[in-house]
């Protein structure tokens, strides 16, 4: 679920099992010149759509983004994608891939001339953290994680005060809950999409807003 500003920020395509999403750098430089990430990663979905697991899925856009991004363009610029779907076991999956070595308040830092390997950020780490055993879905706690990237600011400033507005608002009888996780998600976007066209210098969120759920009954 990511905000889509033109072409610059963050994308998000879907193909089948393998939803994924970018942010930062919005542009790749192939051997015939210079294009959109956005255009790229369509295009490299399709492709790899027969790789068995995301985890294959995941290693292969690193290999091939190293060969479309130059390395001192990758070190000048954040970088960073989420991945995320099921399993063949039909566990969820959420997978990060990023040149970003941390952050200093809202802007990221230590950039990397190339991508680290990928890291499977929920099951082999928080999920771990909600008592997940490895192998028994049931070993787990019931909870939710959440995965920001691109424009933090949006995300803590905007989005949990958000989020306590609804909770206020739902106490009065004649307001009602959104039908789908994903309505209120789309809402959060459009109304940050607005805020940055009306009052920031340089719009880096904007519309059309993809927001889709993806749910599946865990074994």
């Amino acid at each position: 679920m990511v905000p889509t500003p033109g072409r610059s920020g963050s994308f998000s395509r879907f193909h089948i099992w393998k939803p994924a999403s970018d942010f930062g750098l919005a542009e790749v430089f192939p051997k015939r010149g210079k294009g959109y990430l956005s255009d790229w990663l369509k295009d490299f979905i399709i492709k790899q759509s027969s790789l068995k697991s995301l985890r294959d899925f995941a290693f292969q856009l690193r290999e091939e983004l190293h060969s479309v991004i130059p390395a001192d363009i990758l070190a000048k610029n954040a970088s960073g994608f989420h991945l995320c779907g099921y399993s063949s076991q039909g566990l969820p999956e959420f997978w990060f891939l990023s040149n970003i070595g941390g952050m200093q308040d809202f802007k990221y830092a230590n950039l990397q001339p190339r991508y680290p390997e990928p890291t499977a950020d929920f099951l082999e780490r928080d999920a771990r953290i909600l008592g997940w055993d490895g192998s028994d879905p049931s070993s787990i706690q019931s909870a939710s994680y959440v995965y920001r990237n691109g424009d933090f600011r949006a995300h803590v400033v905007a989005f949990e005060r958000l989020d306590n507005v609804l909770t206020d608002m739902l106490s009065f009888p004649d307001f009602k809950n959104p039908n789908k996780p994903e309505d209120w998600v789309r809402f959060k976007f459009e109304f940050v999409a607005y805020l940055y066209k009306k009052f920031a210098r340089r719009q880096i969120i904007g519309r059309p807003i993809d927001a889709f759920c993806l749910s599946k009954q865990l074994p």
